[in-house]
C-alpha cells in the first residue's frame, strides 16, 4: 500500500496493552471495540484475544458501518483480514474462509514491495488497504460476542480464546474428559435465517446437559428431563430455573458447579463453572479450560490442530437423535 507520509517505526517485541474505549458499537450479532493505541496486527491480534474477541472480520456493508461508526478521527485500523496463508487470496484470520464483503480502494490490494499480507482501514476515506503486518497502525478493531456469550457459534473457549464456528448438526460444547467421565453437554447448531448458500452462518437452538443418568433439552424454551435408563429419583442432579425468556441451569461435580444461562432472544448460550477440579480435564468445543489459549484447538485424539474447521468437525456428534 502506498501512502502519502513516511513512517518510521521501531517494532516492539512487548505486547502493547489495549486501551478500550468507553464508545462501543453493536451491530445485530457482535460488539465492536477499539484497541486505541499503536500496535502492528500481531499484537492488535493478541490485544483483541485478550479481551476475549477476534480482529473484526465484517462480513456485511451493516457490519462495516457499525465498525466504521466506532473509528475515531485517525488513520488507519487493522481488521482480521490477510492473505498471509495463500498469496493473493485473502481471508478472515479465525476460519481461513474466503471474505464475503470488502471495500478496497482503487488498485487495493497492491501488495507493495512484495510485504503487504495484512488489511487495514481508512477512518479519511472508508477504504480498505493491505499492508505490512509488521509494521504499527494507530490501533486495531476487535469484534466481540455479544455481553458474556461462551458456547455460541461465536465462540469464546473457557481460556478466553474467541474463534468463529459454523457447523451445523449436533456438537460436543464440553463434556468431563477423565478417566471416569461424570457429563457431557452437546448442542444443536442451525443456520439462521439470513443465511445463503455460499455464506452459512449458524445459530444455538438445542442443547442437551446428561449428568450421570440424568439429562435436560433445552429446545428454545421447551423443556425436557429424563433419565437414560428410565429410572427417575427424587434427587435431582440437573436444577432449572425458568424465568420470561431466559433459563438457567447447574449442576455439580466434584465440587464444581457448572452454570448455563440461556437467552432465547439472542439464541445465545453463557456457560461458566466455579472450581478447579475440572481444569485441564474437560474438552469439547469450548477447550480443556487448562489456562493456556494455544491448546484449545485439541481434537478427541488428543492431538492439536490450528485449523478452526478441522477442530470443530472433530467434535460432531453424528448421531443426531438425542433423547
Amino acid at each position: 500500500m502506498l501512502r502519502l507520509l513516511l513512517i518510521l517505526v521501531v517494532t516492539s517485541l512487548t505486547l502493547a496493552v489495549p486501551h478500550e474505549r468507553l464508545l462501543a458499537q453493536r451491530s445485530s450479532t457482535s460488539i465492536y471495540k477499539l484497541v486505541d493505541s499503536p500496535v502492528n496486527w500481531y499484537e492488535g491480534k493478541e490485544s483483541c484475544e485478550a479481551m476475549g474477541c477476534v480482529l473484526a472480520q465484517p462480513k456485511s456493508e451493516q457490519e462495516y458501518n457499525a465498525i466504521f461508526a466506532l473509528l475515531p478521527t485517525s488513520e488507519f485500523y487493522w481488521i482480521g483480514v490477510t492473505d498471509l496463508d495463500h498469496e493473493g487470496r485473502f481471508t478472515y484470520d479465525t476460519d481461513n474462509q474466503d471474505i464475503v464483503y470488502n471495500n478496497w480502494d482503487l488498485e487495493e490490494p497492491d501488495n507493495d514491495n512484495g510485504e503487504e499480507h495484512c488489511v487495514d482501514i481508512s477512518f479519511s476515506n472508508t477504504y480498505w488497504y493491505d499492508y505490512n503486518c509488521n509494521l504499527q497502525d494507530d490501533g486495531a478493531v476487535c469484534e466481540c460476542p455479544p455481553d458474556g456469550v461462551r458456547g455460541d457459534p461465536h465462540m469464546r473457549t473457557f481460556d478466553s480464546r474467541a474463534y468463529t464456528f459454523q457447523g451445523t448438526g449436533w456438537y460436543i460444547l464440553l463434556k468431563d474428559c477423565t478417566n471416569k467421565p461424570r457429563f457431557e453437554v452437546t448442542t444443536k447448531f442451525e443456520p439462521r435465517e439470513d443465511s445463503t448458500p455460499d455464506q452459512v452462518r449458524t445459530i444455538t437452538t438445542t442443547f442437551n446437559i446428561t449428568v450421570g443418568n440424568q439429562y435436560a433439552v433445552v429446545n428454545g424454551l421447551d423443556v425436557t428431563t429424563g433419565s437414560t435408563d428410565g429410572q427417575m429419583t427424587d434427587d435431582k442432579v440437573i436444577t432449572i430455573q425458568e424465568e420470561d425468556k431466559n433459563i438457567k441451569l447447574y449442576f455439580t461435580s466434584k465440587d464444581t458447579t457448572f452454570t448455563f444461562n440461556w437467552t432465547l432472544r439472542n439464541h445465545a448460550l453463557d456457560v461458566s463453572y466455579n472450581g478447579s477440579f475440572y481444569n485441564g480435564k474437560l474438552c469439547g468445543l469450548m477447550g480443556n479450560a487448562d489456562g493456556d489459549t494455544r491448546n484449545d484447538f485439541q481434537k478427541p485424539d488428543g492431538s492439536i490442530t490450528k485449523d478452526v474447521n478441522e477442530f470443530g468437525e472433530s467434535w460432531k456428534v453424528n448421531d443426531k437423535k438425542r433423547f
